[in-house]
């Protein structure tokens, strides 16, 4: 009974993460975003976070400052 007390705590922590990490997102913190959605992702790899953490690792892979800022 205590493992999956403790699997579920983890599971409500991995989504609080999630969503902090959306809310950071959201207000532009990308850095921080991609610190929470991994937080989340430790905790439970089959959280929502893993998605979100490889689409925010393909944008961030394809942003580039210099096209921009010639």
């Amino acid at each position: 009974m205590m493992k999956e007390q403790k699997n579920n705590s983890d599971k409500e922590q991995a989504r609080l993460h999630y969503e902090h990490g959306r809310a950071l997102w959201a207000a532009g913190d990308r850095g921080a975003a991609m610190s929470e959605y991994s937080k989340a992702v430790l905790l439970d790899p089959e959280s929502p976070a893993a998605t979100a953490l490889e689409m925010a690792r393909n944008i961030m892979d394809f942003y580039d400052r210099s096209r921009y800022n010639p």
